[in-house]
């Protein structure tokens, strides 16, 4: 494929990226969701382009977002964890299979970390409602989403996994005229 399509095939990738972003911060419900289609986005990116595309489609992408709808933080999920995940994906199965999970699950508790704090500290809105859950200590509510955070990490790879070995199957070959 020559540059001009890799270029153009980027950008239409940036766009429909941010369009899945946008709906789910506008339909808060599908905030995650979005966010999840939205980085397969980067993963068939990562396949078919290569790395410096890979790379712009992320950024682009997360920028698109915020210039369009800075009122939702979901560009900072986006460009914290959801975007940059396919392709620390990519390097980390690259490893012994060993050390898969530990890296992975490091890597979701920092950025998620680093969400939170930047969240409340440095743009000053609660990531956690100072409210209870029936009736718990908030530092009891505070490890369960935790918990349930780690959960939904676990299986947001195993999503990706899936949709990669569906995309080689099923899609690469219908596609393969059209990347050529």
């Amino acid at each position: 494929m020559n540059k001009t399509k890799k270029i153009t095939l980027s950008a239409m990738l940036v766009a429909i990226g941010t369009m899945f972003m946008v709906i789910g911060a506008v339909i808060e419900v599908m905030d995650l969701t979005a966010v999840a289609f939205a980085s397969l986005l980067v993963t068939f990116a990562y396949i078919e382009l290569g790395s410096p595309y890979t790379y712009l489609v992320w950024l682009c992408t997360s920028l698109a977002t915020f210039l369009l709808y800075p009122g939702s933080l979901m560009w900072l999920m986006y460009l914290l964890i959801f975007g940059i995940y396919p392709i620390l994906k990519g390097y980390i199965e690259r490893l012994p299979r060993a050390f898969w999970w530990l890296i992975k699950l490091v890597f979701a508790n920092v950025t998620f970390t680093l969400l939170v704090l930047g969240t409340e500290f440095i743009i000053g809105v609660p990531f956690f409602e100072r409210d209870t859950l029936f009736g718990l200590p908030p530092i009891v509510v505070k490890a369960i989403l935790w918990l349930m955070m780690n959960v939904m990490f676990v299986l947001y790879d195993i999503f990706i996994t899936i949709m990669v070995r569906y995309y080689f199957t099923k899609l690469r070959d219908r596609f393969k005229s059209l990347l050529k």
